[in-house]
């Protein structure tokens, strides 16, 4: 089975460097009979994920994990959840909607020093997924919410307070391997 995730600099495996593929390696590794094809820029948006989603179009994977809206939510970008669902539901009729998994922002942690959004902004992104998700019937991997479950969501990000350490891509993983396990049993 192959899949995209398309996405960020989280996506991208942003300051695990020289392991930037550590999304791929730790899904591949727990299913070796996945393929992953990651299609993370850092610091893009949906603005800038419909000028490229050709190139994820052209895998014809068999499911397409969208996972946007970090910088969505940054001041620097100017996008309104509004813009935000509007662009998703483009990328994911694009994609196919019955081929596309969204994923919601992820928690953030907004008292590190190097912070440039505030957690409800980010939560108002977070809201737009899930809706979005309602209202089109696509299915949305909660990414936030299973942050927030772990015992301290704080461990699961660099000192930067937005991007994955080795312990945040551990339950990104396990999280995306339960989707596609979920959608393998359910079609």
């Amino acid at each position: 089975m192959k899949i995209t995730i398309f996405g960020d600099s989280i996506t991208n495996g942003f300051g695990m460097h020289p392991r930037n593929k550590i999304l791929k390696e730790r899904i591949e590794e727990k299913r070796p009979t996945l393929d992953v094809k990651l299609h993370g820029i850092n610091g893009d948006d949906t603005y800038g994920a419909l000028y490229r989603i050709k190139y994820v179009a052209a895998e014809n994977a068999d499911l397409n994990f969208v996972f946007f809206g970090a910088n969505d939510a940054s001041p620097y970008h100017l996008i309104r959840p509004d813009e935000f669902k509007t662009n998703l539901l483009k990328i994911a009729t694009q994609l196919g909607k019955d081929k596309t998994i969204l994923l919601t922002p992820p928690y953030y942690n907004e008292l590190e020093p190097t912070h440039y959004s505030k957690l409800s902004e980010v939560e108002l992104f977070r809201k737009a997924v899930l809706e979005l998700g309602q209202t089109q019937k696509i299915p949305v991997l909660d990414i936030f919410q299973a942050m927030t479950e772990t015992e301290n969501p704080n461990e699961l990000l660099r000192p930067d307070g937005l991007h994955f350490t080795e312990k945040g891509y551990e339950v990104l993983s396990d999280e995306i391997i339960k989707i596609i396990e979920k959608s393998v049993n359910n079609g």
